[in-house]
């Protein structure tokens, strides 16, 4: 059955090719023969036209130089026929037929120029008449053209001989051509009839070859098939699929990548609990053994000391235990998106911090340009007071304290940018200090959790943000982008 099929095929794609070759044939005949037929009628109309242009400027430079400067006028008649290739030569007659000057003697004299002898009775005819005539025979064209002064009087008439030797070769590489490419053609038509047989072959191995890919894992493949019928269907179908298990597999490495750094973030979160909140505990533990033994001794001053030291560690313990809870909820917890005017949650972010930034002596500028964003306000305007309050952690202490609140352009939109000049990180650092309980300098205040919940939020939002500084002293500059609102 499959070789009969495949016999049956064959017969069709030769009878296809057959008929394609002779109605290829058919054509190249036609075009063969109305080929010369076309080029002398494009020859003989730009000829009527060269003339019709031609014969007034040559007429009135013969009456005005013929006798008095000649070669003024052979000059004319010189760049007439460079102007014309198939214009061979150009004669010059009065109505009664004489001729007045002969192209074919241009470089003798003038006098040499003007032959002894008269038109023959078809031409005399011809330039006596007031409109043009057309002379063809088997080589050549004439064109008789009567230069009709402007009052209406008929002296001359100009004779142009063109030939038909150039439109002879374009004719022979015309015939080359459609030789060639009918031949071209039959031999298309063959093969595009041996492509036939396999044109259903072909997709079904591209599917095959598709499908053992996918198999593999490799899911980039894709197939073209253009057939139009139900192979394309499939074809589109398997494409389909691919896109789906490509995205599906984009999802889990990004899910995967998630997953990891969370991970990482539960190992500190870890660490954090049997250490930083141990340290508060510890503290706890240690003054009530004090406190204890002070109210036994009734030693009143030290009992308000101890109080406090117990106060103060109970309340970083709150602290740190309120922006562990802030940070969990980020990603989970979250506003109805809203349109945001940065410039107006700094300015609320600066009327928070007042207390905090007045004891500091730290001036906060808020540059004029600050975009619109999209987003949760509240969230926003905990990352604009993070930013400032981490600034004025780590002031210099030399000279007036001052953070700067502005945007600059950046390729994917504005970027927002909080600037101190105090104490500055070092480069190798700036990836640490958004990791969760990062915390570069000990002395400092703060439990590692306020860049963190930065990051978080800012990604989150789908922004992006990162750190800016030369080195200890230099400053800092912290960055971060935000879709912008539409």
């Amino acid at each position: 059955m499959r070789r009969a099929a495949r016999s049956l095929r064959a017969r069709l794609a030769a009878v296809l090719a057959a008929l394609v070759a002779l109605v290829l044939l058919a054509n190249a005949a036609w075009l063969v023969l109305s080929a010369r037929r076309r080029l002398r009628e494009r020859l003989e109309t730009s000829a009527s036209l060269f003339a019709s242009l031609a014969t007034g400027p040559l007429c009135s430079a013969y009456e005005a130089y013929f006798e008095s400067g000649y070669f003024k006028f052979r000059q004319v008649v010189r760049d007439l026929l460079a102007a014309a290739p198939d214009v061979t030569r150009i004669e010059i007659a009065d109505v009664e037929g004489l001729v007045l000057f002969d192209s074919s003697r241009l470089d003798e004299t003038a006098s040499a120029t003007r032959p002894s002898r008269r038109l023959d009775p078809g031409r005399l005819e011809a330039a006596r008449r007031l409109s043009p005539t057309t002379l063809s025979g088997r080589n050549t064209l004439e064109i008789v053209s009567p230069w009709v002064e402007d009052w209406g009087r008929h002296r001359l008439s100009v004779v142009y001989h063109v030939s038909y030797a150039k439109l002879n070769v374009e004719y022979r590489r015309y015939v080359q051509a459609t030789v060639a490419l009918t031949a071209v053609s039959i031999l298309a038509a063959a093969l595009v009839g041996l492509a036939l047989a396999r044109r259903l072959t072909r997709p079904l191995a591209g599917l095959t070859e598709g499908a053992r890919e996918i198999a593999e894992g490799r899911f980039g493949a894709r197939l073209d098939v253009r057939t139009g019928d139900e192979l394309q269907t499939l074809a589109e179908a398997f494409n389909d699929m691919a896109e789906r298990l490509e995205a599906s597999r984009a999802e889990r490495e990004r899910l995967i990548d998630e997953l990891e750094r969370r991970n990482a973030e539960l190992e500190r979160f870890t660490y954090t609990v049997s250490h930083d909140l141990r340290s508060p505990l510890v503290t706890v533990r240690g003054f009530v053994d004090l406190l204890e033994k002070d109210v036994a001794a009734a030693e009143a001053e030290r009992v308000v000391a101890d109080l406090d030291r117990i106060r103060g560690a109970t309340g970083t313990m709150e602290k740190l235990l309120r922006e562990l809870l802030e940070l969990s909820r980020v990603g989970r917890v979250m506003n109805p998106p809203e349109t945001v005017s940065l410039d107006e949650l700094a300015r609320q972010a600066v009327a928070a911090l007042h207390g905090r930034l007045r004891a500091a002596n730290v001036r906060v500028e808020i540059l004029p340009g600050l975009p619109a964003v999209r987003g949760d306000r509240t969230r926003l305007l905990e990352v604009l007071q993070n930013l400032i309050e981490n600034a004025v952690k780590f002031r210099s202490g030399q000279g007036e304290p001052v953070v700067e609140v502005g945007s600059r352009p950046g390729p994917d939109g504005p970027v927002v940018f909080v600037r101190d000049n105090g104490v500055g990180i070092d480069p190798r650092y700036h990836d640490r200090v958004f990791a969760l309980f990062e915390r570069l300098d000990p002395r400092v205040e703060g439990t590692g959790v306020g860049l963190a919940l930065v990051k978080r939020i800012v990604e989150v939002h789908g922004g992006r943000v990162w750190v800016e500084s030369e080195g200890a002293g230099k400053g800092a500059t912290f960055c971060f982008t935000l879709p912008e609102a539409r």
